[in-house]
């Protein structure tokens, strides 16, 4: 906790406003997409998600090959309790569908799908989404809330991260949205694993950037890839860019 609050205030310390961005990519995107004040009808429907498993007391068994869990002491947990500790929050839900709609996104890969709170959200975009998720019972749970919203253009696979990335061949992703694990050097491997599956304009969204010291190590090392032209630091969250037309920048925004 000391970890994050201190990174917290630096992070406020840091964030520019509009008028401090200098590349005009980001102040775009900043006014217009990560500030944009418009109501979306497709936020009823993020929140109608939300509510259909707010008081879903139904216990799943976590097979948790990652950090591990600060809140829970077993891998036995309710579907309300993964919602309220585990899960993207309305706001977090609703900036992932205006980052997809934003950039009109065709295929996205999303490494953790918990129970598919984010899935959901960049989904309402019109977007195609692969969704992986280790845990069996997590991702049976989630694929039948996606049954339950006909969620057809989503593709629900349990399978560890690394194994699925390592059979990967031809596709590429507008948007790779890495939130799982939460370790830091697996995080990097992800990254690398995921840059054959990417192409100049892809994406890349990491969950979590300040939950630990070796996820913020991690964070500050894919800010400096050789592949990496921008990033933008949100503090909950981190995106990456690709785009040669960027100089290597790193920006700091306070939402």
């Amino acid at each position: 906790m000391l970890h994050q609050l201190k990174n917290y205030i630096k992070h406020c310390l840091k964030s520019f406003h509009l008028h401090g961005i200098h590349s005009p990519f980001v102040f775009t995107l900043e006014k217009k997409c990560l500030r944009d004040k418009t109501y979306y009808e497709q936020y009823d429907a993020i929140r109608r998600f939300r509510e259909s498993v707010k008081n879903n007391h139904t216990i799943l068994h976590i097979e948790d090959y990652g950090a591990g869990s600060r809140v829970f002491k077993t891998n036995e947990r309710r579907v309300s309790d993964i919602l309220k500790y585990n899960s993207s929050d309305r706001k977090s839900a609703e900036m992932l569908f205006r980052l997809c709609n934003y950039f009109n996104v065709s295929n996205v890969l999303e490494l953790g799908t918990s129970i598919g709170i984010a899935t959901h959200a960049m989904a309402l975009s019109g977007a195609h989404i692969t969704t992986i998720e280790g845990s069996p019972e997590v991702q049976k749970f989630a694929q039948s809330q996606f049954e339950k919203f006909n969620l057809d253009k989503v593709k629900s696979v349990c399978s560890k991260f690394d194994k699925f990335l390592s059979n990967q061949l031809g596709t590429t992703y507008d948007l790779i949205y890495i939130d799982g694990h939460h370790d830091g050097m697996a995080t990097i491997n992800y990254f690398n694993a995921c840059l054959k599956l990417s192409h100049k304009d892809t994406i890349f969204i990491l969950d979590d950037i300040y939950w630990s010291r070796d996820m913020t190590d991690a964070w500050n090392q894919l800010c400096q890839h050789a592949n990496v032209t921008a990033s933008i630091d949100l503090y909950d969250v981190g995106l990456l860019f690709l785009r040669k037309e960027q100089l290597q920048e790193r920006f700091y925004i306070k939402l």
